[in-house]
């Protein structure tokens, strides 16, 4: 079984590598783990992902690289952590209106091309937001350092987790798979369990056997295995993101 992870840089994580690989439609996409594919189709917004003509491309990039996958693909979207970690805050702001009146404005769109995609005869999953770690920046800013943030870390994390929970809903009412290790990546005391990062927003492949042992429960099957468990059916390969 593969599962074709789409989406901003986080899904740079199921290619196995803590180095960010090439953004596709690069031919020279490393994965590790057998059982994952990883795209990177760019800075996409889970509120953009719907519309056609935005500066990131998102929709485009999506359907045409569903094109290169056959129909029945397991597909795991990779999408919201960049309207987590800025956009919901900034616009709640601006707008006047409720944090939850924009994510669940959000997700509707976001829902929307998920559920698109299973009609088009593949098999959707969704990975979760993961929480969002300290950071001495809490403001938005037009050149920050690396990323872009807005509000504190726990008004972040407040909105990361209503996100989840409006995902989670969705995917209950629809059936669709929902990958969620959130409150794995937390400490005893709330606060983000900074082992699990590889840098201010991404997870290292510390977190990789949190996800795998997730997906055996979901998949109710043991075919999902960390090379310590299993080397010989995880030695490093160097696969075309086409496969």
């Amino acid at each position: 079984m593969i599962i074709h992870c789409i989406g901003d840089s986080h899904a740079n994580f199921f290619s196995g590598y803590d180095e960010m690989q090439p953004e596709w439609p690069a031919t020279d996409i490393r994965n590790r783990l057998p059982f994952f594919r990883s795209y990177r189709i760019g800075p996409v917004l889970a509120y953009n992902l719907d519309r056609y003509g935005t500066t990131t491309m998102g929709r485009e990039k999506l359907e045409r690289l569903l094109t290169c996958l056959n129909p029945g693909s397991h597909i795991l979207f990779c999408f919201g952590e960049i309207d987590c970690r800025a956009h919901i805050s900034l616009q709640s702001q601006k707008q006047k209106r409720s944090p939850e009146t924009i994510i669940a404005e959000v997700v509707e769109k976001y829902g929307s091309v998920i559920l698109k995609i299973r009609q088009m005869g593949f098999e959707p999953l969704v990975w979760n937001v993961i929480p969002s770690a300290p950071t001495t920046i809490n403001s938005r800013i037009r050149v920050p350092p690396r990323y872009l943030f807005h509000g504190s870390c726990s008004e972040r994390n407040r909105i990361t987790r209503t996100f989840n929970l409006y995902l989670k809903a969705l995917t209950q009412t629809t059936g669709i798979k929902f990958l969620n290790i959130f409150d794995q990546l937390l400490l005893d005391d709330g606060s983000v369990n900074r082992s699990f990062y590889s840098d201010d927003i991404h997870l290292s492949q510390k977190a990789m056997p949190l996800v795998l042992t997730s997906l055996n429960d979901m998949f109710q099957r043991d075919t999902f295995k960390t090379s310590a468990q299993s080397p010989s059916v995880v030695e490093e390969v160097y696969l075309s993101p086409f496969v």
